[in-house]
C-alpha cells in the first residue's frame, strides 16, 4: 500500500491534514474519523489487516486535531466537524467515482459519523463502522467540574481542561500505550464549548438515530473505562440495520487492543 498525505482547503478557508494508503487495485474506500486528542497516523493499524482485501483507506485529521488547522481541543460549533467531513466526503468521492464508500468512526469520530449520517443523509455512504462511540461516558466527570463548565461556557468558551483520559484505560498492549504517549501530535485538551457541544449532540443523535438507514457495525469493548460499552446497547435498539458486537476483556481501541485480530476480522468481514 503506498502512503500519501494531502493538504485539502475546507469550506471555512484553513487546511485539513489527510492520509491514505492505498492498493495499487481496490473496490472499496474506508474513510476514518479519530477520536478526541488523537489524529489519522494512529490508524496505520488499518493498512496493515486489509491490505489484501482491495480496500483503499483515508484518514482526516480533524480540526484542532494532529497536523490540521485550529485550535487543539476547541471547536466553535459541532456542525464544523460535518463541515470538515464533508469536505473530505467531496474530496474523496472525485477520485472515487464508482467505488462504494464506508464511513468509520471511533470514540467522538463516532459521535461525529452518526451525526454525519444523520443531518446530512450523504447518498455517496453505502455503510458504516462505529466504534467505542461518544454516547455513554465510562468515566466520571466530577460534579464540581460540570458545575464549572455550566457557568463557564458562556463566559469562557474556548477555555481548555485535561481531557481527564487515563492513558492505560486505552488498550491492554503497553506499547501501544507508550507510543501514545510519546506522539507529539497527541494532545489531551478539551475546551468547555466543545464538552458542552458534544452532550447536545449526543441528545440528538439518541433523539434521531432511527434515521440512519445504511447498514452499521457497532463494536465496543466490554471492558472500556473511558466510554461505556452501554453506547453501542443504546444505538442497537435505534438504528434499525446494525450488527452489534462487544469484544469480551477490550478497551476503549478494540482495533489496537490484544484482540485486535478478531476486531479486524469482523471488519472485514462486515467490509465484505
Amino acid at each position: 500500500m503506498i502512503l500519501k498525505s494531502k493538504k485539502i482547503n475546507s469550506r471555512y478557508g484553513d487546511n485539513i491534514f489527510v492520509r491514505s494508503w492505498k492498493p495499487e487495485k481496490y473496490d472499496k474506500v474506508i474513510i476514518i474519523v479519530h477520536g478526541l486528542g488523537e489524529h489519522s497516523g494512529r490508524y496505520k493499524i488499518f493498512k496493515e489487516f486489509l491490505k489484501n482485501h482491495k480496500v483503499a483507506i483515508y484518514a482526516l485529521d480533524l480540526p484542532g486535531h494532529g497536523m490540521s488547522d485550529g485550535k487543539k481541543g476547541d471547536i466553535k460549533k459541532f456542525d464544523r466537524f460535518l463541515d470538515y467531513l464533508e469536505d473530505v466526503l467531496i474530496h474523496v468521492r472525485k477520485k472515487n467515482l464508482e467505488t462504494p464508500i464506508t464511513l468509520f468512526g471511533h470514540s467522538l469520530g463516532g459521535l461525529i459519523c452518526l451525526s454525519f449520517l444523520i443531518n446530512r443523509e450523504s447518498k455517496e455512504i453505502h455503510s458504516a463502522i462505529i466504534s467505542s462511540p461518544w454516547i455513554k461516558l465510562g468515566l466520571e466527570v466530577p460534579k464540581y467540574l460540570i458545575g464549572i463548565q455550566k457557568v463557564l461556557v458562556n463566559i469562557m468558551p474556548s477555555f481548555r481542561l485535561s481531557n481527564r483520559i487515563n492513558i492505560n484505560d486505552l488498550t491492554k498492549d503497553n506499547d501501544i500505550n507508550f507510543k501514545y504517549s510519546k506522539d507529539q501530535l497527541v494532545h489531551d485538551r478539551i475546551s468547555f464549548r466543545l464538552y458542552s457541544e458534544i452532550n447536545k449532540q449526543i441528545d440528538l443523535v439518541k433523539e434521531r438515530a432511527n434515521r440512519i438507514k445504511i447498514k452499521t457495525l457497532l463494536y465496543h469493548g466490554s471492558d472500556d473505562k473511558i466510554i461505556s460499552s452501554e453506547s453501542v446497547d443504546i444505538l442497537s435498539l435505534l438504528i434499525n440495520y446494525n450488527q452489534k458486537i462487544i469484544f469480551d476483556k477490550a478497551y476503549h481501541e478494540p482495533h489496537n487492543d490484544l484482540e485486535k485480530k478478531e476486531v479486524f476480522k469482523k471488519i472485514i468481514k462486515f467490509l465484505n
